[in-house]
């Protein structure tokens, strides 16, 4: 009976959540390009994006970007703002290292403003190296993935801190990893507002923050082929928050704002899993071998000389 309990209370629970987000969810996604391989100083390459909308198994290219905005901040947190026309978003980044888009939508629906945010962090390979050394370094440690502070210009952001990691490698997220993330509303860090977790394989949670306004999970492992070392997994974390508060946006009005944002992540598996398998057949190889070795010096050592027997004729 007292498991039945606490099982209707994780559903209610977990029900409460399904109005917040209940939507499909947007997010910024490169579109990526085969480069090629020049020598010298490379000239800045455009970079394209797409706002997708749905979830990682059925999404759709979101066409109208109209009252949309965008926010890149560089390796020196220097903030440019573009307005978006088309369905693409691109720029050109002038150094190499990391990059971080922030996406904003608006839109008014059944007297709610739908405010929608998104964030990527982008690492540019192609810019001028010769300008940007300390950066390129940087670029590629693992601090270059968090930001330091929220964006001033967005009400509402999700920021990612400091992995816990369980293996030697620290520039990529890996399964395994402990991935922290912190909420912030108007530069305030917000204790009570739950993380969706979504991963490419199906894998969905929903995982309320701790006493100190912290949302942790581990990244669940996946179990790949040794040809799937590389293979790497999309995931995307989401929170919503909604508040009461009216007003008027592009002539419509509304009685309440809500606040959406997602992060796109990409993780592998971790390197660890396939040192592990190939100590384990290291190991087995090297203690058939002495096995083997054992069984040949014994049964020589077992082995008897033939002896010489003499017959005396006369």
């Amino acid at each position: 009976m007292k498991y039945n309990f606490y099982k209707i209370s994780y559903i209610l629970t977990f029900l409460g959540f399904l109005p917040l987000f209940g939507d499909n969810s947007i997010w910024i996604e490169e579109f990526k390009t085969k480069s090629c391989c020049t020598t010298g100083i490379k000239e800045p390459v455009h970079k394209e994006f797409y706002i997708k909308k749905g979830d990682l198994q059925n999404n759709e290219t979101i066409s109208d970007l109209s009252n949309a905005k965008l926010y890149i901040r560089d390796m020196n947190d220097q903030i440019i703002e573009q307005n978006i026309d088309g369905k693409k978003i691109s720029f050109a980044p002038l150094y190499k290292g990391s990059y971080h888009l922030f996406f904003e939508q608006k839109s008014v629906q059944n007297g709610v403003l739908h405010v929608l945010f998104s964030s990527l962090r982008v690492y540019n390979k192609e810019g001028n190296i010769t300008k940007s050394l300390l950066k390129e370094i940087r670029g590629k440690t693992i601090d270059s993935k968090q930001t330091k502070e929220p964006l001033a210009q967005l009400p509402f952001e999700i920021i990612m801190e400091r992995p816990i990691r369980k293996h030697h490698i620290n520039c990529c997220l890996y399964s395994g990893d402990i991935a922290p993330f912190k909420v912030y509303y108007k530069g305030k860090l917000q204790k009570n507002i739950p993380l969706k977790v979504t991963m490419e394989s199906g894998w969905t949670n929903v995982i309320k923050p701790s006493n100190d306004g912290v949302i942790s999970f581990e990244i669940p492992r996946n179990r790949y082929t040794e040809k799937e070392k590389k293979h790497s997994e999309k995931m995307i974390v989401e929170a919503t928050y909604k508040v009461n508060e009216s007003g008027i946006y592009k002539g419509k009005a509304y009685h309440d704002i809500k606040y959406t944002m997602t992060m796109p992540l990409t993780f592998g598996p971790s390197p660890l899993e396939y040192e592990s398998k190939m100590l384990g057949f290291s190991t087995a190889v090297g203690v058939m071998l002495i096995f083997s070795l054992g069984i040949y010096y014994s049964r020589r050592k077992k082995r008897k000389t033939p002896k010489e027997i003499w017959f005396d004729e006369n």
